[in-house]
């Protein structure tokens, strides 16, 4: 673990396993023999972006422009107005939907949470489409005449069809749930253009800007200055990234760029609505402060929160409290680095959107293209595959080591790299302050078939959330 928080933590954790002898020991009283678990405690100050940059998943997605906790996701849905059964019930003008979604008991979710936003899109329809098809065939079956071909076999093929139709209704019940979450989600980033957020986020974080920084100011200036595009939060934390990106800027140019972000807002005002993620009421289509080119009450409270969070930072960096690295996350192409086989998803998916020339499918591979293709390692995944797979002149030398069963409180970390180490075949990754969905997603990375990964933080909080906390502190 680092030292400061972590230390102290590590320290007091170690010496409580250490007084409590039936903590390290099996039943008959002798040392387990099992692979013990490595603990790693890492402070948040390490890496302050991961909890402020848009994602690309869609369990991340959901929880930062979607109203998301303990499982449940709440939105506004606006009707039709092109639909007649609507007017004639005179629905109101906002639908506020509420759904349930659980990994351990919806198939969909717990295979697609991981996956990027246009991948899950792609796929709840191709299941919907085929469970529609299975559903009909079955139908049809039961709502005809006798088949004079059938025999004996045929009657008990028809009854296992008639019993598996409740649970296929079950399944399309689920994924249309998804269908509805998804559109939502999508509203929110189309409306945004959350896409252009995250792709320069990650061109910051991962150092791509290193040999032209002003071309990232200029870069950024630009998109924050941009009315049609992203809300106050959106420009809030893509400054903060700005900020926090080593060798992109210093003092001076993070100022250009807040003011820049602060002067676009009061003048032209925000033409995007709210947020769910943000507690706000506004729905993608709902817009936003108006055509006055004025800040409305709860943009103001955004705005002048999300100077007090970049002025903390500042206040931070320029006392070397927290780190500024350009290699904050480090690019790999999925696939193992097949850049064909990244090619040839991108393409499948835009041929698929092209025969459905309208859609939720067609949208997205419009406005997400740059959500596909490339995996980004995080500094916690980093940090823990390091230690991990024992490489040299990395955390795995530099982190303080503590082991219950080394009594005295001391580093092990020299008998440790001295002796033959077992290999790590389950770590639990700790995050000392606020913890994120992208950051939980992205340490998966690092488990495989011989390694289980468990991630842990103070708390979970959507980027906005961590926003009010950085300015309660300035």
């Amino acid at each position: 673990m680092q030292g400061g928080a972590p230390e102290m933590v590590a320290r007091k954790l170690n010496r409580l396993i250490t007084e409590h002898p039936t903590l390290i020991r099996s039943k008959d009283g002798r040392h387990q023999t099992h692979h013990r678990p490595v603990l790693v405690i890492m402070d948040r100050n390490m890496d302050l972006i991961t909890p402020v940059q848009h994602a690309s998943t869609y369990q991340a997605l959901i929880d930062d422009v979607l109203e998301h906790k303990a499982n449940r996701v709440e939105f506004n849905v606006k009707p039709d107005a092109n639909d007649e059964s609507s007017r004639r019930r005179r629905a109101p003008p906002v639908v506020r939907k509420k759904f349930d979604i659980d990994p351990d008991v919806d198939p969909f979710y717990c295979r697609h949470k991981f996956h990027p936003f246009p991948e899950a899109i792609e796929s709840n329809g191709v299941e919907l489409e085929e469970i529609t098809a299975k559903e009909q065939q079955i139908r049809s079956k039961t709502g005809g005449g006798p088949d004079p071909t059938s025999g004996e076999g045929g009657s008990s093929e028809l009854a296992a069809a008639v019993e598996s139709l409740p649970i296929l209704l079950d399944r399309k019940k689920k994924l249309e749930v998804h269908t509805s979450i998804l559109q939502a989600a999508m509203n929110e980033v189309a409306a945004r253009d959350v896409p252009q957020f995250y792709e320069l986020e990650i061109a910051l974080a991962t150092g791509t800007y290193k040999s032209d920084p002003t071309k990232a100011k200029n870069d950024v200036k630009e998109l924050v200055s941009d009315a049609t595009k992203g809300n106050v939060n959106d420009k809030v934390r893509l400054v903060i990234v700005y900020a926090l990106s080593n060798g992109v800027g210093n003092s001076s140019d993070i100022d250009e760029v807040a003011q820049a972000m602060k002067e676009s807002l009061e003048t032209k005002g925000s033409t995007v609505g709210g947020a769910e993620g943000e507690g706000g009421t506004a729905s993608a289509e709902g817009g936003g402060t108006g055509s006055h080119g004025t800040l409305s009450k709860d943009d103001r409270v955004r705005l002048d929160t999300g100077l007090r969070a970049i002025e903390y930072l500042k206040k931070l960096r320029s006392m070397n409290m927290i780190a500024t690295m350009s290699d904050m996350m480090q690019t790999e192409v999925s696939g193992g680095g097949d850049v064909a086989s990244t090619t040839d998803m991108l393409s499948g998916l835009m041929a698929r959107a092209t025969s459905q020339a309208t859609g939720l499918l067609a949208k997205a591979t419009d406005k997400l293209g740059t959500m596909l293709g490339k995996i980004h390692k995080h500094r916690a995944t980093m940090v823990v595959e390091n230690i991990c797979e024992m490489r040299p002149n990395t955390e795995d030398d530099e982190y303080l080591y503590l082991d219950p069963r080394v009594k005295g409180d001391v580093d092990v970390a020299t008998t440790l790299r001295n002796a033959t180490r077992a290999p790590v075949r389950e770590v639990i990754a700790f995050m000392i302050g606020g913890g994120c969905y992208g950051e939980y997603q992205n340490l998966q990375m690092v488990a495989d078939e011989r390694r289980k990964v468990t991630y842990g933080s103070t708390e979970i909080v959507d980027p906005c959330t961590f926003l009010d906390h950085l300015a309660k502190l300035a």
